[in-house]
């Protein structure tokens, strides 16, 4: 699990409103989160019955996002959204949001519906008490998120001009790659250099399937990421604006391509191929009776102990050179 996405549909009496939205962030960290609140009166008006909290992530921030849309217009819905997203906001900054994170973390991985519902109504209480609230929670890999990422995008991808540039004996046989996306805090291909590291994963193997698999046993199994080297990226213009069109080396000797849209954030933390790998030494060494895994921590040199170091220097230099004063006269 390394993202969590809470769907949350709730109703007010008091105030007469339906509240609908989620909190979407990465795992034991402070969520993002979006929400539309709409008078009751104009529930059956807007089809607010639309949002059933069985859609997957994409879905449903696509549906809400098309509502709040088409509710511009409408500003009794629109001031009272605007409210909700203070209120929200600054309960969540009194009640601290990344323990908000870790309490979301902790009750999707027990997978303990009713405790995210005891979390949720107490961050609407003070706009409403006893709130009737349902929630529908998933956790995310990574891995997961960008294929669904990628689905999202594949109609940006239907540009003529993509066809063209795939039929190029150079891309086309090539296995269909893409980034890992963090969306919280990945960053843009832009910032990507030739010869970096940037991790993806497999969606078409094509005629190197057999090839890949020999070079990399589990990459199916595991759905994992690979940690691939950038050897070359291009900017397309397309019918939506831009792409790049991108090669990675994923194993010795084989080179994928993959198209990205310099919108998404890719996954650039070194610390979760670390845990991969880390995971991977551990489930081996649990195979081998005997094998450990030892780790030699390092405390880095902090600013201070350089000034501290610098300082002494000085003044043993300056006491040796007033004795050499003195012994000299």
């Amino acid at each position: 699990m390394d993202l969590y996405f809470i769907k949350v549909r709730a109703r007010s009496k008091g105030t007469a409103e339906e509240i609908i939205g989620y909190f979407f962030g990465k795992t034991n960290s402070a969520p993002d989160f979006d929400f539309l609140v709409v008078p009751i009166r104009y529930s059956s008006l807007i089809l607010i019955d639309q949002f059933t909290l069985e859609e997957n992530l994409s879905e449903f921030k696509e549906k809400l996002t098309k509502v709040k849309e088409n509710l511009k217009t409408q500003s009794n819905v629109s001031d009272v959204t605007l409210a909700f997203l203070t209120y929200l906001n600054n309960v969540m900054n009194r009640r601290g949001k990344i323990p908000l994170g870790i309490e979301f973390t902790t009750a999707i991985k027990e997978d303990d519906e009713e405790v995210l519902k005891l979390i949720i109504s107490d961050l609407l209480e003070e706009w409403s008490p006893k709130m009737e609230v349902l929630v529908k929670a998933e956790a995310l890999t990574l891995e997961e998120y960008s294929a669904l990422t990628f689905f999202d995008v594949q109609e940006d991808f239907s540009d003529p001009g993509i066809a063209q540039i795939y039929s190029r004996p150079d891309i086309v046989d090539l296995p269909e790659v893409f980034p890992v996306i963090d969306p919280i805090n990945g960053v843009s291909i832009v910032q990507f250099d030739v010869g970096d590291k940037i991790p993806v994963v497999v969606l078409n193997y094509g005629k190197y399937e057999s090839a890949i698999k020999s070079k990399i046993p589990d990459v199916d199994t595991t759905k994992r990421a690979i940690e691939g080297t950038l050897v070359s990226k291009e900017l397309l213009r397309v019918k939506g604006g831009t792409v790049y069109l991108i090669k990675v080396e994923i194993a010795e000797g084989i080179v994928g391509k993959g198209l990205i849209s310099p919108a998404l954030k890719i996954l650039t933390d070194e610390t979760y191929f670390m845990r991969k790998r880390s995971s991977a030494v551990w489930e081996q060494s649990e195979r081998q009776p005997g094998v450990k895994e030892i780790k030699l921590h390092v405390p880095p040199t902090t600013g201070n102990e350089l000034l501290i170091a610098f300082m002494t220097t000085l003044l043993v230099t300056g006491a040796l050179l007033i004795l050499v004063y003195i012994f000299t006269k």
